[in-house]
């Protein structure tokens, strides 16, 4: 499935993020950018993602813990205004 433009910090979107994403996805939050690991998270059974300034590495939080943290991940660069 497709990725939607933003995910909200629900259960909902949250399973809905698991399902759509790949490695190699780049999301985006106020305050910082991640990109989807190949690892899974053996306590939620979802991608790991890292910070997008680490050149390379295993995955270091889990797309659950990534939404609660942020409060709401977009899949498209965020833009000044």
């Amino acid at each position: 499935m497709p990725l939607k433009p933003y995910y909200q910090r629900t259960r909902a979107d949250a399973t809905d993020l698991a399902n759509d994403v790949q490695p190699g996805d780049r999301l985006y939050a106020i305050g910082g950018e991640y990109i989807v690991t190949d690892d899974i998270s053996a306590a939620f059974g979802s991608h790991l993602v890292r910070p997008a300034d680490t050149t390379t590495g295993p995955g270091s939080i889990s797309l659950p813990q990534l939404l609660a943290r942020h409060g709401g991940i977009f899949t498209q660069p965020l833009t000044h205004a």
